[in-house]
């Protein structure tokens, strides 16, 4: 099926499509880092890889001053250096994203999409509060106006995960959870061609295969991967996924201007197998409640990027970016919380569109005495379009919506946005005011509603009131200041206070969840963070990072659990239900601390030349609530007290990696007025991997994934088909894997 878009949604994704049909390969070359120190075969040297945000070498894996068109001086951020751990297989975020404090996977067990949230800003159903980008490029249906993390490249080819705390990352978008880049190997910039292939076998019958292609001479490079995965999955029944991944990528490495330019492709099916109560949790962690519903994610997204070194003292950026995303599920009608649903019930298909472009150009300009001042300016144009569509099936198999339709919505949205900031250079002292400027327009209207009539068979009933028609223009002014203060050449303090801001989105006001009452209309989000910290090096083993931070956050969207009562314009909420609505401000304040400590090593305790053992940690204690609102005095949802997580790993010179990494987190409310129906309590995990090299180029790998077999849940929804997402039982993997 296929929908019109706008016409700068047209003229981007024509420019890129074209462009990407000769070009064999390419991806986002902003500005090229250097090969890690010590990451071994998982930094790809001499596939080193690009990234928008961070060009600094292994040593310096602290975010630097400057990268490209971006200034990092007064910013905290985390980065996650996936070669120094044996490869992830299963996009497992819980132990990729183990490095970076304070950051919260809520785990999905059929792995369809990633739920991560941060300081307990919001549910991270999908990730809603923070911005996915995959090499600085956004990687989610629409980056204001429904940001659902619904696609993760394999782990596998991944370099590093940066992440910009909260509303700190004013140049990247103005969520308040901040910005999570996924940065991939490449390209290759020395002459030659190499190859990679990797195949993973593991519980439940999972299988993956990957394989991946470099070449350059050292001017025109161009390379490439392809992945194919499936499982069946820890649940008994309906728990399955299938997924396709490929991106191919060409790139121009000039003396002063660089172009990429790739295209993406990602499909995955899964099926959906449903919450379960609390005591059906506890009876047996791997049943289900729907044994019908399903999910489609596909996703078609070509980019092009350029940076042109203008002078020694002048760099540009221009990236054009367009994705085609659908999201189409199937859901048996009726149910409810963590109860198995009547086998009889038709199935209820909902296909959502997306069809979003933007346009990003930036520039930065060093000036002063000895360059100690610089300046970013920037300005991004990005439009969507987003159709939904639901329909009745005639029966629990009919996955076309025979029926007929339930609901018509057009959805639509445009953003224009100027950013900059200055770097103010002192000495050892730098400052950093910055501002972002955003104008938004959102319009989404119902065309039809109708309610569902019957269950088990039957036409659509009739209309569900009033058709919804919300129309909103914003512009919207957002400000940030950093200081950073070099002590010590191994002392540095940073502080930085920033305000973010969350739009509305499409499905405010609209839902299509049975079992959730949705408020008319929703007042946007505010963030006010103010962070202050220290980075240290007492001695070349030693790394210490530590900072204390406030967010007020104003006019949280949440949900209220049920059973609530009717209270108008809400109607009434049984158990299990929810209602959405704004919940009131919140006041979440903690510290955030970090260790990294070289046990045995060229800079360790003990000294070896033969690798490094190494100890990270990482804590994060929060204190959250709610000071205003309807939730006034209660605990945000997923906001546990405490968030560790520790990681024991070797990193060979010879490519060798182990690792023993482990999660704890703190009791969860999973409701903004604490139902207690709804609590998730505490939980600690330890996974283990290895991967050693024999001969040849080869290697062999092997993992154990809750190696203590807790058991344990990340995540709770609430409606028909909602309930208590149970963690994955202990499962092992073995992999073999060829460089050449």
């Amino acid at each position: 099926m296929s929908f019109p878009a706008a016409p700068l949604r047209v003229a981007i994704a024509a420019l890129l499509a074209s462009a990407a049909m000769p070009a064999s390969a390419a991806m986002p070359a902003f500005a090229s880092s250097e090969a890690p120190a010590d990451a071994g075969e998982g930094s790809a040297s001499p596939s080193q890889a690009t990234s928008i945000i961070v060009t600094a070498d292994r040593d310096g894996d602290r975010l630097p001053d400057e990268s490209g068109t971006l200034i990092f001086a007064g910013k905290l951020g985390d980065i996650a250096v996936l070669g120094d751990i044996a490869p992830v297989p299963s996009r497992n975020l819980r132990v990729a994203l183990a490095d970076i404090p304070g950051l919260l996977v809520s785990e999905v067990s059929n792995g369809s999409w990633a739920s991560l949230s941060y300081r307990g800003l919001g549910e991270p159903h999908e990730s809603w509060n923070i911005l996915t980008l995959q090499d600085a490029i956004p990687a989610v249906p629409d980056m204001y106006s429904y940001p659902a993390g619904y696609f993760t490249p394999p782990l596998e080819v991944v370099e590093r995960v940066e992440f910009i705390r909260g509303a700190s990352g004013l140049l990247y978008g103005p969520q308040p959870g901040g910005a999570i880049n996924y940065v991939l190997r490449g390209p290759r910039r020395e002459a030659g061609v190499e190859g990679q292939a990797r195949l993973t076998l593991g519980s439940w019958d999972a299988r993956a295969g990957l394989a991946s292609i470099a070449a350059s001479d050292g001017k025109f490079a161009a390379d490439g991967f392809v992945q194919y995965a499936e499982s069946d999955g820890p649940r008994r029944v309906n728990s399955d996924s299938e997924q396709t991944t490929g991106r191919l990528r060409g790139h121009y490495l000039g003396e002063t201007v660089t172009a990429t330019l790739a295209l993406d492709y990602y499909q995955g099916r899964f099926g959906e197998p449903g919450g379960l109560t609390r005591a059906r949790l506890d009876a047996d962690r791997r049943d289900g409640s729907t044994a019908r519903d399903r999910i489609r994610i596909e996703r078609f997204a070509p980019t092009l990027a350029i940076e042109w070194q203008a002078s020694d003292s002048t760099q540009v950026t221009a990236r054009a970016f367009y994705s085609r995303f659908e999201r189409e599920s199937w859901r048996q009608a009726g149910g409810s919380f963590g109860q198995v649903t009547p086998d009889a019930n038709v199935l209820i298909r909902q296909l959502q569109v997306f069809d979003t472009a933007g346009i990003d150009l930036r520039a930065r300009h060093d000036f002063g005495s000895q360059s100690q001042h610089s300046l970013t300016i920037g300005v991004l144009g990005h439009t969507s379009d987003a159709p939904v569509f639901v329909d009745k099936g005639a029966s629990n198999s009919d996955f076309n919506g025979t029926a007929g339709a339930l609901a018509r919505v057009q959805r639509s949205g445009d953003t224009a946005a100027v950013f900059g900031e200055v770097k103010l250079g002192f000495g050892n002292v730098q400052i950093v005011p910055g501002f972002r400027l955003e104008r938004l327009r959102q319009s989404v209207t119902e065309t039809l509603d109708l309610a569902l009539g019957s269950a088990t068979g039957g036409a659509p009933g009739a209309a569900n009131g009033a058709l919804g028609n919300r129309s909103d223009s914003q512009t919207v002014p957002l400000y940030g200041i950093g200081v950073t203060w070099d002590a010590a050449p191994t002392l540095r303090f940073v502080a930085n206070a920033s305000r973010g801001f969350k739009p509305l989105l499409y499905n405010d006001g609209v839902t299509f969840q049975a079992g959730i009452d949705a408020a008319g209309t929703f007042d946007a989000s505010y963030a006010f963070t103010v962070e202050a910290g220290l980075q240290a090096e007492p001695a070349p083993p030693v790394r210490i990072d530590a900072s204390l931070f406030r967010v007020e956050f104003e006019n949280q969207v949440g949900f209220l659990a049920g059973p609530l009562v009717a209270s108008p314009p809400f109607g009434a909420v049984g158990v299990g239900g929810a209602r959405r609505q704004n919940v009131g401000s919140m006041r979440n304040q903690g510290i955030d601390l970090a260790l990294r400590l070289d046990l045995v090593g060229p800079q360790g305790i003990a000294k070896s030349e033969g690798g490094t053992l190494r100890l990270s940690t990482n804590l994060q204690l929060l204190d959250a609530d709610f000071t205003d609102g309807v939730a006034e005095g209660f605990t945000p949802q997923y906001a546990p007290g405490h968030l560790l997580r520790s990681t024991l790993a070797w990193i060979g010179e010879d490519g060798a990696r182990a690792a023993l990494i482990f999660t704890s987190v703190g009791d969860q409310q999973g409701s903004d007025n604490n139902v207690a129906d709804f609590f998730l309590p505490g939980y600690e995990v330890l996974d283990a991997s290895v991967e050693w090299p024999v001969f040849g180029g080869f290697t062999v790998g092997a993992g154990v994934n809750n190696l203590l077999d807790e058991r344990y849940a990340g995540r709770v929804r609430p409606g028909g088909g909602g309930g208590f997402d149970p963690g994955a039982p202990r499962n092992v993997f073995v992999s073999i894997g060829w460089r050449g």
